[in-house]
């Protein structure tokens, strides 16, 4: 057994270095893995279709595609203009706007790099024109861009959610205050930044200003309110959640704001149901690995492990932190979660450690591959958006990274920053 983990795991890191995409390695890792074990696999086709057969997952191409429907601009402009309206005036005001902006717009997408890609193209060139020095406009940008996958909704949290049996509800509720905590990190990190940059704050609009702004601004906060509001609300669940976001985001982005075409529609179901299907690969490769990993039972075998080592929750906590910064740099977010989440689980079990509070420190991992080097999607988006260097990027997203490491450590140490809000309003799990 021991020879077999040592040599899969050195084929999967072998096959990822040069190229193989994730799904493939995955799955066929799982078959090889079975076949040497003189296991059938006759019956793989079944395996798939039953862990598919999940209205969880139908979440994942609803999310997706209200993403896309958003991506426009136009409502994304208005979150802007209203962040603006009200603090642009003070210092350090634009680029405090523009985070406040990217958190509202992270509660309307889900997505990272939806994120990085509408206000990349926005507050960038806003901040430059007021006398901000590219490398911070850029950094920033990038850096608040993740906050798309810890404020809800979120896909990660969703494909969490659906791998540990955990309750999506409660995971969203328990990225809000993690994600208005990394909000006020990067609002500090501007702060002291901001003094060097020598930027103008805008001239203030008038309360007039201000209320039409608000106004404007009113249909795409409503996106949020009716998804969240009617999960919360009990009117609905996650995956009609989704769909309504779907819904509300093409109507306002169609209607209201104009920033979509009728034909650009089905460009972007398409363009949805793509990405939709290369999520949905990762997960019947990692599905097919994860059913071996249980048969051979490792993740049994590890959890006693970590149990005879009397390690504590904190240290087996930092340990995964560890790793999960050490995958970050060859991994994307979900193959990150669909790879070691099926052994990490019993381990989590055995400590005591709460899977909600685990959720949290993974994507906030997550959040830290994102701009790690060589995979960080979120420097190369931001590169390609801006046509900037590339270290460019990376120079100025140093600073805010440094307090999302600082941000980790202390939902690391202080568990009721996840969990107290969802025990709030939905009652303490079982």
């Amino acid at each position: 057994m021991t020879t077999q983990i040592i040599l899969g795991s050195a084929a999967l890191f072998g096959l990822l270095a040069v190229g193989v995409p994730i799904y493939v390695v995955l799955a066929g890792l799982a078959i090889v893995l079975l076949i040497a074990e003189g296991g059938s696999v006759g019956g793989i086709g079944q395996d798939i279709l039953d862990h598919m057969n999940s209205a969880t997952l139908l979440a994942i191409p609803f999310f997706v595609i209200a993403a896309g429907f958003i991506q426009g601009g136009g409502i994304a402009r208005s979150l802007i203009n209203m962040a603006s309206a009200w603090i642009g005036r003070f210092p350090s005001g634009i680029p405090m706007a523009a985070l406040l902006a990217t958190g509202l717009f992270s509660a309307i997408n889900g997505s990272s790099v939806a994120t990085v890609l509408a206000m990349g193209t926005l507050v960038v060139p806003e901040m430059l024109e007021r006398g901000y020095k590219r490398p911070f406009a850029l950094g920033l940008t990038a850096a608040a861009g993740t906050l798309g996958i810890l404020i809800p909704p979120s896909m990660p949290l969703v494909v969490y959610g659906l791998v540990s049996e955990t309750s999506v509800p409660r995971l969203f509720l328990a990225g809000l205050l993690p994600g208005l905590l990394q909000m006020a990190c990067f609002a500090v990190v501007i702060m002291l930044m901001a003094r060097r940059q020598g930027g103008e704050a805008r001239a203030f609009l008038g309360w007039r200003g201000v209320a039409r702004a608000n106004v404007v601004a009113l249909p795409a906060l409503s996106v949020p309110l009716i998804v969240l509001g009617g999960i919360y609300g009990g009117f609905v669940t996650v995956t009609e959640a989704a769909a309504l976001s779907a819904a509300v985001a093409l109507a306002v982005s169609l209607f209201f704001y104009k920033s979509l075409r009728v034909t650009a529609i089905p460009n972007v179901v398409v363009q949805g149901m793509s990405r939709t299907a290369a999520i949905l690969l990762i997960i019947a490769g990692a599905d097919l690995l994860a059913d071996w990993l249980a048969r051979a039972g490792l993740a049994t075998q590890l959890a006693m492990l970590v149990t005879q080592s009397e390690l504590t929750q904190t240290q087996f906590l930092f340990m995964m932190a560890g790793v999960l910064l050490v995958l970050g740099t060859v991994l994307e977010g979900y193959s990150i979660i669909l790879l070691t989440l099926p052994l990490t689980l019993p381990i989590l079990d055995a400590l005591g450690i709460d899977r909600v509070h685990y959720a949290i420190i993974m994507v906030i991992g997550i959040e830290l591959a994102m701009l790690t080097p060589p995979v960080g999607l979120n420097l190369f988006v931001m590169a390609e958006v801006s046509k900037a260097p590339f270290s460019e990027v990376e120079r100025g997203m140093i600073p805010f990274f440094i307090a999302m490491l600082l941000m980790w450590v202390l939902v690391i140490f202080v568990p009721e920053i996840s969990t107290w809000l969802p025990d709030l309003v939905l009652g303490a799990a079982r």
